[in-house]
């Protein structure tokens, strides 16, 4: 158990309220392999005092919870696995809770009784981000909240081969369409019960690959940047001839030294011009965009290069990084590793 698991389960189990932890044995090999264990903790209490204590240890930052009353039971079910948690939460009462989140993303997905966000019934999933805390206020209800780091959002969003913004913004709390709630609802009631199962943790092939899968439905289900979906895709109109050749341009000549002098001439456009189309379409810089193909290309190289016969210079340079070290910071707030971690993995 980690220190910060103890004092949680200290705390929590100092006035009238239990913690109980499990995992399974043997698993120090996986896990040195990056592959994730499950661990199990379970907490139960009918004092609001202990549940306030243990909201705010259970998460980073702390959720601040009220309006609980004496006897009002809470129980707390959650499966851990490395960069993703699964809560399982039941409320016998009513309670207004502040979520906040830092380096990852909450999904809270109802499963019986009244649960309002910003004044809003919730009835489907809904996120918490960065940018977008929520107030949730629970009345007699039971509900899952899915946590996955940043880190491992943008492993799992690396393998679609895409340039990534160096920060994850969420543009919305709701889900994109009423498919994708499916897909997302499927997937998560899948990682339940496979991470619920008494062996899957001996199983950590699985236990990783299904919280890509959750990990992979939720970027799938919330809009973001991450995904860079020109406007004739997400509905908001035709998308200009210029641009589309603009995005042609960078990415056949993302490993020379062009820059947005180059593309607007490859256009027959102006600077200017080719500033505002990418604005108004990706709502970033076509400098800023040229970088992250650039990033990409590098990351794939380094994914799939051979340390014994290329370097991390080699392939920065390959990119138009003249500056390893700016590469390798740059690249670090992409992927989430060094550069030299991603060429010997």
């Amino acid at each position: 158990m980690s220190p910060s698991a103890r004092t949680s389960a200290k705390r929590a189990s100092e006035v009238n309220g239990a913690v109980h932890e499990g995992g399974q044995p043997g698993l120090g090999l996986a896990e040195m392999r990056g592959l994730p264990a499950i661990r199990h903790r379970q907490f139960h209490t009918i004092d609001p005092d202990t549940a306030q204590r243990f909201f705010a240890n259970a998460y980073t930052p702390s959720w601040q919870i009220s309006g609980l009353a004496k006897g009002d039971a809470v129980t707390h079910r959650r499966c851990e696995a490395g960069l993703l948690t699964v809560d399982d939460v039941r409320i016998e009462g009513r309670m207004t809770c502040e979520v906040e989140t830092d380096d990852a993303i909450v999904a809270i997905r109802p499963r019986g009784g009244s649960l309002v966000v910003g004044e809003k019934p919730v009835t489907d999933v809904v996120l918490v981000a960065s940018n977008m805390p929520g107030l949730l206020e629970v009345r007699n209800a039971r509900f899952q909240v899915v946590s996955a780091s940043v880190k491992l959002l943008r492993k799992v969003a690396a393998q679609n081969n895409t340039p990534l913004p160096q920060q994850i913004q969420f543009l919305s709390p709701q889900p994109r369409s009423g498919a994708s709630v499916h897909t997302l609802n499927d997937a998560l009631d899948y990682v339940s019960n496979a991470y619920s199962a008494a062996d899957t943790a001996n199983r950590p092939l699985v236990v990783a690959a299904a919280a890509q899968l959750l990990t992979a439905a939720l970027l799938d289900t919330f809009p973001s940047n991450l995904t860079n979906v020109p406007q004739e895709h997400n509905g908001k109109g035709p998308v200009p001839p210029a641009f589309k050749e603009a995005m042609a341009f960078i990415q056949r000549h993302a490993g020379h030294g062009i820059g947005v002098n180059d593309i607007a001439a490859a256009v027959n456009l102006t600077p200017r011009a080719v500033q505002y189309l990418f604005r108004q379409q990706l709502e970033t810089t076509p400098t800023e965009y040229l970088r992250r193909v650039r990033l990409q290309r590098a990351h794939h190289d380094l994914v799939r290069g051979d340390q014994a016969s290329t370097t991390v210079t080699e392939i920065a340079q390959r990119w138009g990084f003249a500056h390893t070290g700016r590469f390798a910071v740059l690249y670090r707030q992409t992927y989430g590793q060094s550069p030299h971690t991603t060429l010997t993995e």
